[in-house]
């Protein structure tokens, strides 16, 4: 028996889904799928064999999709979800194809490995980067050799000369807004600029589909993902995938005051992201209450700059999901 075969038939399915604009529905069915089959969702391209892509088809997104589809190793396959009544199949035939010897053998890396595009598809990866070569991501012409780019130097909070790194977040993070990039200038772990860039895609015409309790559910169960409480964002998952069912699921408020007591999430959002009197807890206790919380994207900068990049996923992670200009 060929011992690859054998091995590749057995090979879980680990899936990285990335979002477009306007596929957040499509992303609701991918989730569902791949915990109702007992498979993992990756937390970053280095540790899935599945990438799929939710939602239209997008231009402005594809070279992304590009991006963390040759930062993955094999085994692996790709699949483009467009309707959420396709997630099933599609998964199921991205699956097949990762576990076929034949197409993993005429998929296999060139000895030359691959590398993480300086775009940023993940912003973990960026961050070590740093860490351990004492290079970042720097978007200028002069490179070291192997193509990492060179940082600049500058002093930082306590008068010490770091390294100041340009690293995009988004838009192929876990629990990340659809179509939302944001470029940073981080020096050491704070950033000390930025800019939002928001790509083309149509965001609001899939909400009317759900009701406002679906997406209350989401971005709870988001920000609980992002906060490090991975067992409760998949009860708010699934409360989730209930109401998108029409149905009104029960458990909600017993959920709601679990997450509410917690002291631990308390501190760790408490003073995140604060914006009108309001920060990432407030936000939070909203959703769970029934409210809709909203920041305008176009605020997210001045939200950002002096932070440090954990308390800066969790402040987009508190954003409401339907990523809008002020006004």
């Amino acid at each position: 028996m060929d011992l690859t075969a054998w091995l590749l038939r057995r090979t879980p399915p680990c899936v990285f889904v990335l979002t477009t604009p306007g596929g957040d529905l499509v992303r609701f069915a991918v989730e569902r799928v791949v915990r109702e089959r007992g498979w993992r969702a990756a937390d970053s391209p280095a540790e899935a064999n599945v990438l799929a892509v939710a939602g239209p088809r997008t231009p402005d997104f594809d070279q992304y999709v590009e991006r963390v589809w040759e930062s993955m190793p094999g085994p692996r396959a790709r699949t483009h979800i467009t309707e959420a009544s396709e997630a099933a199949n599609a998964l199921a035939e991205a699956a097949a194809r990762m576990r076929d010897v034949v197409r993993q053998k005429a998929d296999s890396p060139s000895p030359t490995p691959r590398r993480t595009a300086s775009s940023g598809s993940d912003m973990e990866h960026s961050a070590s980067c740093a860490d351990h070569s004492g290079h970042g991501h720097h978007m200028s012409d002069m490179e070291m050799p192997g193509g990492i780019p060179m940082a600049d130097r500058g002093e930082d909070r306590d008068g010490l000369r770091l390294d100041v790194l340009h690293v995009p977040l988004g838009p192929a993070l876990p629990h990340w807004p659809a179509g939302l990039v944001v470029h940073t200038t981080v020096q050491g772990d704070v950033i000390r600029a930025a800019r939002v860039e928001l790509l083309a895609g149509d965001r609001t015409s899939w909400r009317a589909a759900v009701p406002g309790l679906v997406h209350r559910l989401d971005h709870a169960a988001r920000l609980l993902a992002v906060a490090g409480w991975a067992d409760a964002a998949a009860t708010g998952r699934r409360l989730r995938d209930r109401a998108v069912d029409g149905a009104t699921p029960s458990g909600v408020d017993g959920w709601a005051r679990r997450v509410r007591r917690s002291r631990v999430l308390r501190w760790t959002l408490a003073g995140v992201g604060g914006h009108d009197g309001g920060d990432a807890l407030t936000r939070l206790h909203g959703w769970l209450a029934g409210h809709d919380a909203a920041v305008p994207v176009d605020v997210l900068p001045d939200l950002l700059v002096g932070t440090e990049l954990a308390a800066a996923r969790l402040t987009v992670a508190s954003l409401a999901e339907e990523v809008r200009a002020g006004g």
